[in-house]
């Protein structure tokens, strides 16, 4: 499954092609921060040693080796649903903290 890095909103290989932003927040897709090859750990910011240097990792570029990260999918359908929902809930924790009364 590909998602957005900045949103985590699911992707189809369709949307790639077609269109190069994300259609859920409107970030680019073809950056550097969606590729396989990006660590934010190594100086360079790139496992591909001979990928071209690149100033500003979250825009769209040129770059010919990039590989969208594909995110594994769960097989355990329950472990998601728990999982999503403690999420729902935390953010709704969040939310209702900084709520103006």
């Amino acid at each position: 499954m590909r998602q957005c890095h900045y949103c985590r909103a699911a992707i189809s290989s369709e949307v790639q092609k077609r269109n190069r932003l994300c259609s859920n927040c409107g970030s680019d897709l073809h950056s550097c921060r969606n590729c396989a090859f990006f660590d934010e750990n190594l100086s360079s910011k790139c496992k591909e040693p001979e990928s071209p240097w690149i100033q500003d990792r979250g825009t769209q570029n040129n770059c010919s080796f990039f590989e969208f990260l594909s995110t594994p999918v769960a097989t355990n359908s329950s472990q998601t649903i728990e999982s999503t929902s403690e999420s729902e809930r935390a953010k709704k924790a969040f939310k209702a903290l900084f709520r103006n009364p």
